[in-house]
């Protein structure tokens, strides 16, 4: 195991500065497995590391808990010293906060539901009156033209015969019912009003032949909305995101990237809404950082999610800190020294096995 490169001046110093200063302050935001808390106890990759850092460079902290979006911003403001929540290092981000030396390589990856394959006929039916609409309004201008057509040929032909009365209307309305009895296939038309003249017969048996021609419309247009619902739902990588819902937590890396993919995002505060928006199929889709999503589905959601494709957008984590912190240097050469002793590796397979 190697040494620590910390003098012992600077040890001393540094014990000295602690005790001067007290606790330092350490927001954490809950992101699993990097940072997991449970009644006030935190535990987690990227605690498990910074617990080594702060024994390498003797200091005493707290940990205060805050939301994702508080971290860069109470950091920024003096009001904490050290942020922890699996944060990738940007530009941005380092206008106003100092990042550590790099504590993580990572990336974006994509999380999809294991049944979306499966397609819900109920719900698929229900989609299509409440959102393919447009599609039904062709063929049913279609269907009442031609109800209308045939409903005004078969009284002209029939108003002589008895068969419906003679003037128009209400005769026209008696056609235009057995038309739509004939071309929806219902003989309920025929226990009503009746056709006597070959003339009435030939234009129902046309009716008969238009109401298969009908019904193949409308069920190559339901075949096509259901064809485009499975499709929509092919997902293999990010170049697949273009227009799909997909959520990821507001004010992370993923969201100028999904922008920029062309996706609807749905932003939400937490990752786990993200994952029970995706549970609940009102998203398409979950992107965030890899390492989260992985534990998850190969954890909580094992029986239902998974991730699929390649990594893409690869960043890297760092711990968040003040502008010109003296913690800074401190800490990196912490880090530094813990890659190099093993202990980095080890903690890295402790919660990410052989994933890296």
């Amino acid at each position: 195991m190697a040494k620590s490169n910390l003098t012992n001046r600077e040890k001393r110093g540094s014990r000295a500065n602690s005790k001067q200063r007290g606790k330092i302050k350490v927001v954490a935001n809950q992101t699993i497995p990097f940072i997991i808390e449970s009644n006030g106890k935190y535990s987690g990759f990227e605690i498990e590391l910074w617990e080594m850092v702060a024994k390498e460079i003797n200091v005493k902290f707290e940990y205060i808990k805050c939301s994702f979006q508080e971290v860069v911003p109470l950091v920024a403001a003096k009001k904490a010293d050290v942020g922890l929540a699996a944060m990738t290092i940007n530009e941005q981000r380092e206008e106003v906060i100092d990042f550590s030396h790099p504590t993580f390589q990572a990336g974006l990856h994509i999380l999809l539901s294991k049944n979306r394959t499966k397609i819900d006929f109920a719900s698929t039916i229900r989609t299509f009156i409440f959102q393919g609409y447009k599609q039904l309004i062709k063929p049913l201008l279609v269907l009442l033209l031609i109800i209308f057509i045939f409903g005004n040929v078969l009284w002209f032909g029939e108003r002589f015969s008895g068969s419906f009365t003679p003037t128009y209307i209400p005769g026209i309305f008696q056609a235009i019912w057995l038309s739509l009895c004939t071309i929806i296939g219902s003989d309920g038309g025929m226990l009503v009003y009746g056709v006597s003249t070959w003339y009435g017969r030939l234009i129902l048996t046309l009716g008969q032949l238009t109401n298969l021609a009908v019904l193949g419309l409308l069920i190559g247009e339901l075949t096509a909305f259901i064809t485009t619902k499975k499709i929509r739902l092919h997902i293999e990588g990010p170049n697949d995101l273009k227009g799909k819902i997909v959520a990821t937590v507001k004010d992370s890396t993923s969201e100028p990237v999904l922008k920029r993919l062309g996706a609807k995002i749905v932003l939400v505060t937490k990752i786990d809404e993200a994952y029970e928006k995706l549970r609940t199929n009102k998203v398409e889709a979950v992107v965030f950082d890899s390492p989260d999503l992985i534990y998850y589905a190969l954890n909580n959601g094992s029986n239902w999610a998974e991730v699929v494709g390649e990594i893409f957008d690869n960043q890297d984590y760092g711990l968040v800190l003040q502008e010109d912190s003296p913690l800074r240097e401190r800490i990196n050469r912490a880090l530094l020294i813990i890659r190099e002793n093993g202990l980095y590796e080890t903690l890295y397979k402790k919660w990410f096995g052989n994933l890296k």
